[in-house]
């Protein structure tokens, strides 16, 4: 790679802190995207904040890592009210829907051509503003920024100070994120505030920037690699969505994140819609706004719960092949919120691809772990971005693993493979059934949930340990006679007959047995224990937390369906009460080590009452058991790794 390191300081072949962080400029301008969404006749506008070294006010050129962050300017809290999901899943008649038309072609995406086009007025080198937090992780920023990089940071589009409108995950969002590469690239405008035309530039960027953060910050990232624009150079995506039907929907169901429930994209939507903060802004667009949510509700369909073009057009893993960016991928394994399918995907499609991608796999739930006592991360990125921001030959690419798994039974041991899933094939479990009939009946009046307490955690336990439960099934097998290891994605399938027009279809893979546990609950450990960057705060080290007394069980993974979606997730068959189908779906990639003497149990059940709708009517159920399988991606012992990842 070329080198482009003039004013940097190296030491073991890694950039070093010798700029002032409390000296860096901090500056806000307005990128002009190439969308009009909110119909004014003018292209939109977004805030940018930008706190780069003060050198670069003097001709030093740095690279940039861009943060794409919806939420930063604050979010409507009021207005966030999730869908009621205590209500029967339709049932519909038999559809004859093709992949063909589900299918969309992102060349036929066009943005029309603005009424009242800009014209720069004039020209400005700086555009100072007074500094504010834009990160709850800004610390991470200020370290880089003290060795030599720019941070760069956009609420997007209907975002306070913002203009237009939000359609989370859409073809519009994501040419506004990337606009502002462009703008870092010479490529499109900016302007020192949305009024006066006065123009401004980024002289002081080399064009190559990195896109990192967590979450949604981390699914703008995807977004915006997948158009395959020129200057991102890599993505640093946490706990991101590759796909976001497979966030809020799954094989037919209205299924969004563990916790979460009633929470759909129109929603999100709304909670981002910080533009609405000013009222003088959101007044003229009010009525206008109303329509554009009207359209997401129509569009996300949460009637069928099919898959559709318009949630085809947030498929990001469409779009693999235009990739031209690198890609480091973080994501806990306790993660109920963005499920480890979003990166298990998209590592298996960046791979297919040819492309540089690594993965770490953490113990965690949907959080950053750049504070994780023995977590390599924070090493590994410093290297990951010298190496394709500043081309530093550090040998990053080729000395670390492609994945690192944190085991569950020591967290300080991280398990290093060529691949996800480490495991190259599924061994067919040999499973007892617990119970002679096959029949059960989905009726939650019948378990311990009580809908106005939400006792979650009461339901869960008694559908895995109690005997003679009518609404679910149990399949165990023998002890395992040593600790084995689960890496990757487990398919279950079984036959089935339903008494109703439509049912949900829930299967759980649970390791069995008494013992304390890893949890995914962090404890401080050292305060002031990571020291980030030059004259800036220290943060605490923190560690995930042993349970203190045994438990006796532990959900290694679940999958969903709708008993209509036997097929696949876009067309609905019409079930004929009493008949039975064939049933096949895959649970949430996970690597898990079962300990030895634990026993598996497969579980077969309908309502998920911390995921799925929660039916007010009872679906008997009928499997047959002699056709129940649970194919799993067993692996042998590995080489695990404590410390030095290098």
């Amino acid at each position: 790679m070329e080198q482009n390191i003039p004013c940097i300081v190296l030491k073991d072949g890694r950039t070093q802190p010798v700029f002032d962080y409390k000296a860096c400029l901090f500056e806000k301008v307005y990128v002009e995207t190439p969308v009009d969404t909110d119909g004014d006749g003018r292209l939109d506008l977004v805030a940018v904040y930008i706190r780069r070294p003060q050198e670069t006010t003097r001709g030093m050129q740095v690279p940039a890592i861009y943060v794409a962050n919806p939420y930063m300017l604050e979010c409507n809290e009021d207005w966030y009210v999730p869908h009621s999901v205590d209500r029967d899943v339709k049932p519909f008649p038999q559809q004859y829907i093709s992949r063909e038309d589900v299918t969309c072609d992102p060349s036929e995406v066009r943005f029309h051509a603005p009424r009242l086009p800009r014209v720069t007025e004039g020209f400005a080198k700086t555009a100072p503003t007074d500094e504010i937090l834009l990160d709850c992780v800004s610390d991470w920023y200020s370290y880089f920024n003290s060795r030599g990089y720019a941070s760069v940071f956009c609420g997007g589009l209907g975002t306070r100070d913002s203009d237009g409108f939000n359609c989370c995950g859409s073809p519009e969002e994501t040419a506004a994120f990337r606009a502002v590469i462009d703008w870092l690239n010479g490529r499109c405008r900016a302007f020192t505030n949305r009024t006066d035309n006065i123009e401004i530039r980024a002289d002081w960027c080399t064009g190559k920037v990195a896109m990192s953060g967590k979450s949604y910050l981390g699914t703008m990232c995807i977004a915006v690699a997948t158009t395959g624009v020129e200057g991102l150079e890599t993505i640093i995506p946490e706990a991101a969505i590759s796909n976001w039907y497979d966030y809020y929907r799954c094989n037919g169901l209205n299924l969004p994140a563990i916790g979460w429930q009633g929470d759909d994209l129109d929603i999100l939507a709304k909670y981002c819609f910080s533009r609405a903060k000013d009222p003088e802004d959101y007044m003229p667009v009010e009525a206008e706004y109303a329509s554009w949510l009207e359209r997401i509700v129509e569009a996300e369909d949460r009637e069928s719960g099919n898959y559709n073009r318009w949630w085809d057009q947030r498929n990001y893993l469409n779009t693999v092949s235009k990739m031209k960016a690198s890609a480091f991928l973080i994501h806990g394994l306790a993660d109920w919120n963005v499920k480890p399918t979003q990166c298990a995907n998209l590592f298996a499609a960046m791979e297919r691809e040819g492309l540089p991608c690594k993965m770490v796999l953490h113990q965690g739930a949907h959080i950053y772990i750049h504070d994780l006592e023995g977590s390599p991360v924070n090493e590994m990125l410093h290297l990951w971005l010298d190496y394709w921001l500043y081309g530093i030959e550090n040998g990053v690419v080729d000395k670390l693993p492609n994945v690192l798994v944190q085991s569950n039974l020591d967290p300080e041991c991280w398990q290093p493979s060529q691949s996800f899933p480490a495991a190259k094939q599924r061994e067919e479990l040999t499973l007892k059934p617990a119970q002679e009939s096959g029949h059960m009946v989905d009726d939650l009046a019948a378990t311990v949930y009580d809908r106005s307490r939400d006792n979650a955690a009461q339901w869960l336990a008694q559908l895995v340990l109690e005997e003679n439960q009518k609404h679910r099934l149990r399949y165990f097998t023998e002890p395992m006679t040593e600790d084995t290891r689960i890496s990757g994605t487990i398919l279950v399938s079984f036959r089935a007959a339903c008494q109703a027009p439509t049912a949900i279809l829930s299967a759980m893979l649970v390791e069995v047995g008494s013992q304390k546990r890893l949890t995914c609950q962090q404890q401080v450990v050292q305060a002031g224990g990571i020291h980030w960057g030059l004259n800036t705060p220290n943060s605490d080290l923190k560690r995930f937390q042993m349970e203190e007394e045994p438990s006796p069980f532990k959900v290694i993974s679940r999958g969903w369906m709708n008993a209509q979606n036997r097929r696949n997730s876009f067309c609905k068959d019409a079930i004929k009460p009493g008949v039975f189908y064939d049933y096949q779906f895959a649970m949430v990639p996970m690597d898990h080590t079962v300990k030895a003497g634990n026993r598996l149990c497969l579980i077969l059940y309908g309502t998920d009452v911390e995921a799925t709708q929660r039916p007010l009517t009872a679906v008997e159920l009928e499997v047959d058991q002699s056709t129940v399988r649970a194919m799993v991606p067993f692996l042998g012992k590995e080489p695990e790794t404590k410390g030095e990842t290098m």
